[in-house]
């Protein structure tokens, strides 16, 4: 090193130490921050303070090293973006605190740098290394910024569906209950209904998906949660009967005020029960499924029917399927011969051939009421073992 070139590095070390020892630097700049910079209104002043002296020591730092920072080499902004994140202050900010800073450093190296003989090219790159620094110190506050939302928002959305599942399916404390009900927004005193449907994890997101499709249709709400096997929610508003989710068995319960929601989901849980028995889809409640209900809580009863009735059938093989069909297609035709058959299809005569043949091989006599009951309960059982998509 020539004299000249000792000469200038020591006057260089001589201004930077300068810089370090300028407690107007600090002043300045929380000034500057507290007038030009928004958010930094519940940011308290010796928490504003200790984030300024790091970052004017970073900036002397980058400045003295003489190279490009990388990201890598800010460590410092992951403790100020974690506690600006915490205090409520966006990330928008919080990048243009830290660029003042520099703002006042780097003019106060402008200012000086005369006084100590420093040439104005190695001003120059100074102050390019500031900015670049203010670049790299930009990434990593952004990319802490992005996890912590990520993580306020996965704990948010935990929150929410683990008090959805309680108010469906728990009694809750009033106080929690009314809390949970402000927070997300669910009338107390309205009307509401729990609701219910299968959950396979694999297929949960897309159920969901698919209810608030059909909530929009519909002009309702719904808020779902997953708890155990079960897909839950607190459905907001009537659904017109002509509504239906898309390929999705939906338990409905009765309407019931906030607190009601445990009896209305065990009403859900049934009408969803009962519909997997008896082969329905769609929107199910009780009050539709009617005496289908039936099927689901009383399988000795099943039993005892498909002895009775389809047991013969099954031992006709495939003739004894046809004759099921022509049954099965009569009884949803309301005993009309014609439009039995045109559903098929068959003739007429031969539906009539094949009804003959079902009272001659099961015995049974289909101007009988209780038969026709039976035959119903029967058929409704039969159409809830067939796979999905294969009944009407």
């Amino acid at each position: 090193m020539t004299a000249d070139e000792g000469r200038a590095e020591a006057a260089w070390d001589q201004l930077l130490a300068a810089l370090e020892a300028d407690g107007s630097i600090l002043e300045e700049t929380i000034g500057n921050i507290r007038a030009t910079v928004p958010g930094y209104h519940d940011v308290p002043t010796s928490a504003l303070q200790a984030s300024v002296r790091r970052n004017i020591a970073l900036s002397i730092r980058t400045v003295r090293a003489g190279f490009e920072p990388s990201s890598d080499d800010v460590a410092e902004a992951d403790a100020l973006a974690s506690e600006r994140h915490a205090q409520g202050v966006p990330v928008e900010s919080v990048l243009a605190g830290f660029r003042t800073c520099m703002s006042v450093i780097l003019h106060r190296l402008l200012d000086h740098a005369p006084d100590h003989g420093i040439p104005a090219d190695q001003v120059l790159a100074s102050s390019t290394l500031l900015w670049e620094l203010g670049d790299a110190f930009s990434t990593r506050a952004v990319l802490v910024y992005r996890d912590k939302d990520v993580s306020r928002a996965l704990a948010d959305s935990t929150r929410r569906a683990a008090w959805i599942g309680d108010a469906v399916a728990t009694w809750m404390e009033p106080t929690e209950l009314a809390r949970g009900a402000a927070l997300y927004d669910i009338p107390t005193a309205a009307p509401l209904r729990a609701l219910a449907a299968h959950s396979q994890p694999e297929e949960d997101l897309e159920h969901q998906r698919r209810l608030q499709d059909w909530a929009d249709r519909a002009g309702i709400r719904v808020l779902t949660a997953v708890r155990a096997s079960t897909l839950v929610g607190i459905l907001i508003g009537e659904p017109p009967l002509s509504a239906e989710p898309d390929r999705l068995t939906l338990g409905l319960g009765p309407a019931v005020t906030l607190e009601g929601l445990p009896r209305s989901f065990e009403s859900a849980s049934t009408a969803l029960r009962a519909a997997a028995a008896v082969g329905q889809t769609g929107v199910v409640d009780l009050e539709r499924l009617s005496w289908r209900a039936g099927v689901h809580a009383s399988p000795e009863v099943t039993a005892l029917l498909q002895e009775r009735h389809l047991q013969p059938l099954a031992e006709a093989g495939a003739f004894g399927e046809h004759v099921l069909e022509a049954v099965d297609a009569y009884l949803r035709h309301r005993l009309s011969i014609p439009l039995a058959a045109r559903s098929i299809p068959v003739h007429a005569n031969t539906l009539r051939y094949r009804l003959q043949r079902f009272q001659e091989m099961v015995g049974a006599d289909l101007g009988d009421l209780d038969t026709l009951v039976e035959l119903s309960w029967v058929l409704a059982a039969h159409r809830g073992t067939l796979p999905h998509g294969t009944h009407s």
